[in-house]
């Protein structure tokens, strides 16, 4: 499991709580100052987790793209004319990859 980290607006404490089985207490407190915190949730976690992942991936697939248009179709480098012209793999895979999360992330919602 996911470990969560924790910050007590009171005492300005941080702290990891070990994610939990549904079983057992969610229940968040400081261990300085025993305010409530809040709840434990796995789903919120993996979400987020997902969702910062694509956002990552988007970006390199954005950015590829770009490399594509400018390099494939301009007068440059024979190497950069490779690259260029074979990058269209990398950024398949990334749109691939990007559904697959998206579907995942549906799951955990």
């Amino acid at each position: 499991m996911l470990p969560e980290v924790f910050e007590c607006p009171q005492c300005n404490r941080q702290f990891v709580f070990e994610l939990v089985e549904a079983s057992e207490d969610r229940s968040i407190y400081c261990p300085q100052c025993k305010r409530y915190l809040g709840e434990k949730d796995i789903n919120f976690v993996l979400v987020t987790e997902i969702e910062e992942l694509a956002e990552r991936l988007r970006f390199e697939r954005d950015r590829l793209e770009k490399d594509e248009a400018v390099y494939g179709m301009t007068d440059c480098d024979a190497e950069m004319h490779l690259y260029g012209t074979e990058v269209h793999k990398v950024v398949g895979i990334l749109r691939k990859t990007l559904a697959e999360l998206e579907a995942l992330k549906q799951t955990y919602r």
